[in-house]
């Protein structure tokens, strides 16, 4: 623990996450749900850094004041406190004017809670540097003592009052916010765990009793864990719908890859175009333009012709052996418009100028998203459309010679 590594990786991971979404633009912070997280995010990487044994020491010897990182990771972890009420209280809704009153409220204490934590480290005589055990070492020492009482105070005090909102929330909700809820309890749990170890050593201290090993090896693991579960409880509900969307989003841009690259040569070369870096809700919106460009451009060259026979086929197939890969009526229907589909592209894209033909067609799988998908995979995977392809090329060719 003495390296930092527990607290350096931590730190660098919330300031990366708090860079991200920062980088979305300015006027997050106007949000009124947003601010506050950022907030979180910012503060409880500066806290995690400053933490650190080796940060300690060189704050201390770069300020020449012995302990001064002290008053820096309190006043830090005060502001986290009360960075998580604001959040809570945003997240919890109700009347615009409620939640300001609220929350100034709670940054009027916490800002005064922090102003307390460095007058009374300017009051206190704490001249041996301490990085791990500075709770217990200066826990019978004047002015030192009533400054971490102050801390631990606050900090008792954010934690059950989100205990009781969470708490009381909880049966009020479902979904993913439940979710979040269950997590920041839990994380809530750990952090109790944490101030029980804290508050035991510190009496210990002072009652002549050494109990340093709570404060030293066992509230540093508790209040981690403390912290990764609350963030998460804070962060579910705000990041796991996108991520669910962009999970689905993702499946249905791979099912519907074959359909695209069909399609994607009749397209303009500026529409539908697909960048490495678009997620995949933009990803599937961008492929789904490209496929309906696609559709358009072969609409003309429909051929009810080569769906009749297409569909005789697959549905011959379904007494066969299955070669075709056609299980079932509706997807014979599939099969058969895919198979209409291959062809008017192969005779777009190789004639422009081809004779509208005498039946024309009709691609009703294209607005329905689940035959959407099984047309796609008939596009990849059927025998009866790839022949359907090969034979319109051959009538192409023949047509030019």
């Amino acid at each position: 623990m003495d390296s930092g590594i527990v607290f350096y990786i931590p730190g660098v991971l919330l300031l990366v996450a708090a860079g991200l979404k920062l980088s979305a633009g300015t006027g997050l912070w106007r949000d009124s749900l947003v601010a506050p997280s950022n907030a979180i995010l910012l503060v409880g990487s500066a806290v995690c850094v400053l933490a650190a044994p080796p940060t300690i020491r060189y704050v201390n010897d770069a300020t020449g004041v012995a302990n001064f990182s002290a008053p820096l990771v309190y006043a830090g972890m005060t502001a986290l406190s009360a960075s998580y009420l604001v959040l809570m209280i945003r997240w919890k809704g109700g009347p615009p004017e409620t939640q300001q009153r609220a929350a100034r409220l709670v940054l009027g204490v916490y800002a005064l809670v922090i102003a307390g934590i460095w007058v009374l480290f300017v009051l206190a005589e704490v001249p041996v540097e301490r990085t791990q055990d500075l709770d217990t070492y200066y826990a019978n020492t004047p002015c030192m003592r009533e400054m971490i009482v102050l801390y631990m105070v606050a900090h008792t005090a954010a934690t059950v009052a989100l205990a009781v909102m969470s708490v009381s929330w909880l049966r009020e909700v479902r979904g993913v916010t439940r979710v979040g809820l269950i997590l920041l309890i839990v994380g809530l749990t750990f952090d109790a765990g944490y101030q029980i170890a804290k508050y035991a050593a510190i009496a210990a201290r002072w009652n002549g009793v050494d109990w340093d090993f709570l404060s030293t090896d066992v509230s540093p693991p508790l209040v981690m864990l403390a912290g990764i579960t609350t963030a998460a409880g804070f962060a579910v509900p705000r990041v796991g719908p996108p991520a669910v969307d962009n999970l689905r989003a993702w499946k249905r841009y791979r099912q519907l890859k074959p359909l695209w690259a069909e399609l994607q040569t009749l397209r303009a070369p500026t529409e539908g175009i697909i960048r490495w870096w678009d997620p995949p809700v933009v990803r599937l919106a961008r492929q789904e333009i490209g496929i309906w460009d696609g559709v358009l451009a072969c609409a003309p060259c429909l051929d009810d012709q080569v769906r009749a026979t297409a569909y005789a086929e697959a549905v011959a197939s379904l007494a066969a052996d299955g070669t075709s890969g056609v299980r079932s009526p509706d997807q014979a229907t599939v099969v058969a418009e895919a198979a209409m589909l291959a062809a008017a592209r192969v005779q777009v894209l190789h004639d422009g100028r081809a004779e509208v033909p005498a039946r024309a067609g009709t691609l009703e799988s294209i607005s329905r998203p689940q035959r959407m998908v099984l047309l796609s995979r008939a596009l990849s995977s059927s025998p009866i459309v790839a022949r359907a392809r090969r034979q319109a090329a051959a009538r192409t060719a023949a047509g030019r010679d």
